[in-house]
């Protein structure tokens, strides 16, 4: 089906460049109006004025939760009076110091010449830094003779030109060139101010007075009764006074009017308050800190959001013009030199848009607009449609008309936020123009897409596109006419073909990882630089058209980290924005060599909603981000700025096996450690950094590290184990917005251990040399006993030679042996044939005579002439004659003995003392007769050779017949 399709698409060439032609104009038109927004969101950096808040609590600070007054030293570094002393934040850690008699402090100031003042109950004094980057306190009531005077708490410290001024109930303090005015109060001082260099104090129901510094003299400012009695919270440049009840009195001349009231509410009151630029910032007891901006005679107020505390005690504007807010539980710290600020957080945003000057957003919670009119943008300024409750997903701006794609379906809001609903499906993601019609728009859902067409002046939901139910949240048109991408979050991606009345489906073609992608998982599909790029886990991927897979896309994984989910890629001007793995960042598309900045976005991780990010760019330098935890504008122009910025080492301490020490910091100067110094750690800050928060920080060891560590928050290095030596240790620091100070440098010297000294080498060197003397003399001596033991080796091979000749002689002179022995058994075999042949015919000799003599014995008897017996006789005596003597056995004892020679021999050695006839019945016995046999050769009956043999194993203690044969065959053995 796919190839026939292609085949038709070929035969329409001149449709195929109408088409583009279409898809060109629509282009424009979507530019104009993303144009037109850019121009409307351009005051929202002016309307939203709300500072980025971080809030300190007493996990971060380590004491009492409750602050009364702060100062900030001439390098940035703040000090807090706190109940349990003063506390020192450097913008990365923090420091505690007690007064003497652990009192709370109630005050702090610093002078013209960066003197820190602080006062406590019956305590007053200075707080400085030593060599070794310890902060003290000394107490100047000795230097000033107040031992013995009880002024109890100090509440206030003034530093105006020369003039230091502390204010206690009882009293005011005037210190100037060390000497000390004391100017006591009529009822109670309760307040005192600072207006450019005059000094004001308010004692209770007695009014305000001027203090004149150059005289010391008090005079009476205004009246009590003037103000109904009111205690005085902060006094206008203009001479305006603000009391804790609210209300506003103004002083002109003579005369003092009211001229507003603050509070709708008159159980708050105003507890603290300071100048802003062009506004008053005043801490209150329950609304926490409200913001006032002069508008022609009259303060207009607005609350400050997003404070974690409601009891706002004291605040303080630092050089790099943020705020410090002293709460009753903790600090804020108030940065309105943060490049993001909040616009909204009642919800988690999935998309803004603007209409009719109307700002929009779609969250989970609904649909919430603010009109671009007002002063302020912030969560207050925004109000919801309460016909569009639960989960919205995003907007489209169809033929001047807003539409709102929505879990509960689509829906339209007319001019008058006049809210209708189109059709009856639910669960829709977005709504886009069909690249082929003006009047078709694809309405994407859940479970499938649908068209839109506005039918007589009625926008309908003409009909589903049969054959596709997938869901369609990510959807993107291919460069084929009615061909667009999808790409499912755990099924992979499809490239679905309609047909050209949009009724459905004619070819739908899936890939997954068989088809070159890493993953079916995570796929997303964008536009960029006029590529299709479809983002994986293992970075950007193209589908190449020719064999039909996904191949990686280098071009952008050159710039992005392969390694992560590039989960949103949004080219809009000249920048490209990437989230990867919910870390959001940007480089410039046409950079020759580009990066992707993201230092600026950190607050941002881990806040984005998967799949669904938010990112609008508004201008050049202007952005929105839609999080869970709601709408952030980021200016990009306060992303850097050069300024004059130290990195500053705060503490350096050695320690060893016993104790730790610390270090003094110096310039340029060269520090001395002992030799037995375990661990090395070094402490730093960038405390006059400009957004100081989150401050990072690379160092580097010379002499160890060949480079710079990678960034890090981390306000601390160790080394441990390190070698005698010189170092030069150098950190520097970088801010969120790029900003990077200038590195600072310690420079120290380990010494060396008594064997590492000059000393001690000069003696290694000679005791190398003298290694190399006796190493050339062992090599020596080794040579010759090898010369020795090669002469040996070559003798012991001749040696082994001969004895292999030997050898061959020896086997040749065993093989004749063998020869011979083996002629020999052949001539004993034939001996031992011939003595058994012989001694059978003994045997058969000795039974014929015993035969014939048994014969003639018996023909004796049977013949009776004289004659006959006569002859008998003469018979008998041939057959003595004649019969087997000793003679013939001495003849086979001798043939037996040659035959077999050692078997007597063995035989005499185990029983000595055998006589001849037992040796003739030995013989025999080898020689395997019976005992029929060997009776007539010994000449005795057979019962008398039984008789023998039992005898003869009984002298060798043999039970049994057939251990005498096993006996006599082993003496043969």
């Amino acid at each position: 089906m796919t190839s026939s399709i292609n085949y038709f698409f070929k035969q329409k060439n001149v449709i195929l460049l109408m088409n583009w032609m279409i898809i060109f104009i629509i282009f424009l038109f979507h530019f104009s109006i993303k144009a037109q927004n850019f121009d409307l969101f351009q005051d929202l950096s002016l309307q939203s004025k709300n500072p980025s808040i971080v809030h300190f609590t007493q996990q971060d600070f380590d004491a009492d939760a409750q602050f009364w007054s702060v100062t900030e030293d001439d390098k940035g570094v703040m000090y807090f009076g706190n109940n349990d002393g003063i506390l020192i934040y450097n913008g990365s850690s923090w420091n505690k110091i007690k007064l003497p008699n652990s009192s709370s402090v109630r005050s702090l100031a610093k002078d013209s010449n960066g003197v820190i003042y602080a006062g406590g109950y019956n305590e007053l004094g200075t707080i400085s830094k030593n060599q070794f980057g310890e902060y003290t306190f000394k107490s100047l009531k000795d230097t000033l003779q107040l031992n013995n005077v009880s002024f109890e708490n100090i509440w206030q410290i003034s530093a105006i030109n020369d003039n230091i001024i502390f204010r206690s109930f009882k009293k005011l303090f005037l210190l100037k060139n060390g000497t000390v005015t004391q100017i006591p109060s009529r009822n109670s001082f309760i307040e005192s101010f600072q207006v450019n260099d005059r000094y004001f104090v308010q004692d209770a129901n007695e009014g305000i007075y001027e203090v004149d510094l150059a005289t010391n003299q008090i005079k009476k400012f205004l009246d009590a009764s003037t103000i109904n009695y009111e205690t005085v919270v902060y006094i206008t440049k203009n001479l305006e006074l603000i009391t804790n009840t609210g209300n506003v009195f103004r002083k002109q001349k003579e005369s003092i009017q009211q001229i507003q009231s603050l509070f709708k509410d008159a159980n708050d009151q105003v507890i603290s308050a300071i100048a802003y630029k062009n506004q008053i910032l005043l801490g209150t007891l329950s609304q926490g800190i409200i913001v006032l901006q002069k508008n022609e005679n009259k303060f207009q107020v607005n609350n400050l959001e997003n404070l974690n505390g409601q009891t706002v005690l004291n605040l303080f504007q630092t050089q790099k013009e943020n705020v410090w807010a002293l709460l009753d539980n903790g600090l804020e710290f108030l940065n309105y030199n943060s490049p993001r600020t909040n616009l909204f957080n009642l919800a988690s945003v999935y998309d803004a848009q603007v209409f009719e000057n109307n700002l929009f957003l779609a969250t989970n919670k609904g649909v919430y607009y603010s009109s671009l009119n007002n002063n302020t943008i912030n969560s207050n300024s925004f109000k919801k449609i309460n016909s569009l409750q639960g989960q919205a997903w995003s907007f489209s701006i169809i033929k001047d008309e807003l539409f709102i794609n929505h879990d509960k379906g689509l829906y339209k809001i007319s001019k008058n936020l006049k809210v209708d609903k189109i059709g009856n499906i639910n669960g829709i993601w977005k709504t886009i123009p069909f690249n082929k019609s003006e009047n078709a728009y694809l309405v994407c859902s859940y479970n499938g897409i649908y068209i839109l067409q506005l039918i007589n002046n009625n926008w309908k939901i003409r009909n589903k596109v049969e054959g596709f139910d997938e869901s369609s949240r990510d959807i993107l048109a291919s460069k084929e006419p009615y061909t667009y991408w999808v790409c499912h979050g755990y099924k992979g991606v499809y490239k679905i073909t309609f047909s050209e009345n949009l009724d459905r489906t004619i070819a739908i073609d899936h890939y997954t990882d068989k088809n070159g992608l890493p993953s079916p998982f995570n796929v997303n599909v964008f536009n960029w630089e006029d590529e299709i790029v479809f983002s994986t886990n293992k970075g950007a991927f193209y589908f190449n058209e020719k064999n039909k897979k996904f191949e990686p896309f280098e071009k952008l994984n050159k710039i992005i980290d392969t390694k992560r989910n590039p989960r949103k890629i949004l080219q809009s001007l000249n920048k490209t924005w990437v989230v990867q793995d919910d870390e959001l960042g940007y480089f410039e598309t046409n950079s020759n060599n580009p990066f992707i900045e993201k230092d600026i976005f950190l607050q941002t991780k881990g806040t984005f909603n998967r799949g669904m990010e938010t990112i609008i760019p508004i201008s050049e330098n202007g952005v929105l981000i839609g999080t869970h935890t709601g709408l952030y504008l980021y200016n990009l122009n306060k992303k850097r700025k050069p300024e004059n910025i130290s990195t500053e080492i705060t503490k350096v301490s050695f320690s060893t096996e016993q104790e730790t020490s610390f270090l003094p910091i110096v310039n340029d100067s060269l520090i001395n450690l002992p030799n037995n110094l375990t661990t090395l750690r070094f402490s730093f800050a960038a405390p006059n950094m400009p957004n100081s928060l989150n401050n990072s920080y690379s160092y580097q060891l010379i002499g160890i590290d060949n480079d710079w560590s990678n960034w890090q928050q981390l306000s601390f290095k160790e080394y441990n184990l390190l070698t005698p030596g010189e170092y030069t240790f150098k950190v520097k620091s970088k801010n969120v917005l790029g900003n990077e100070a200038s590195p600072a440098i310690f420079r120290f010297y380990i010494q060396p251990k008594w064997y590492q000294t000059k000393l001690a080498y000069f003696i290694y060197f000679l005791l190398f040399i003298g290694l190399i003397y006796i190493i050339q003399r062992l090599v020596k001596r080794k040579i010759n006993y090898e010369n020795k033991k090669s002469i040996l080796k070559e003798q012991r091979a001749n040696k082994m030679l001969q004895l292999e000749i030997d050898q061959l002689k020896l086997q040749k002179d065993k093989a004749k042996i063998e020869k011979d022995k083996e002629h020999l058994e052949k001539d004993i075999l034939q001996k031992s044939k011939e003595l058994a042949n012989y001694t059978m015919l003994l045997v058969n000799k000795k039974n014929f005579f015993s035969t014939l003599q048994e014969d003639l014995k018996e023909l004796k008897t049977i013949v009776k002439s004289k004659q006959s017996n006569q002859k008998i006789l003469e018979i008998f005596k041939k057959m003595h004659q004649n019969k087997i003597d000793e003679e013939y056995l001495a003849v086979f004892d001798s043939n037996f003995e040659n035959v077999h020679h050692d078997f007597f021999k063995n035989l005499r050695k185990v029983v000595p003392n055998l006589t001849k006839k037992e040796l003739r019945l030995s013989a025999f016995i080898k020689m395997g007769l019976s005992n029929k046999d060997i009776a007539p050769l010994l000449g005795i009956s057979v019962r008398g050779v039984e008789t023998a043999r039992y005898r003869f194993r009984k002298k060798l203690n043999l039970d049994h017949d057939d251990k005498l044969i096993e006996f006599f065959e082993s003496l043969t053995n």
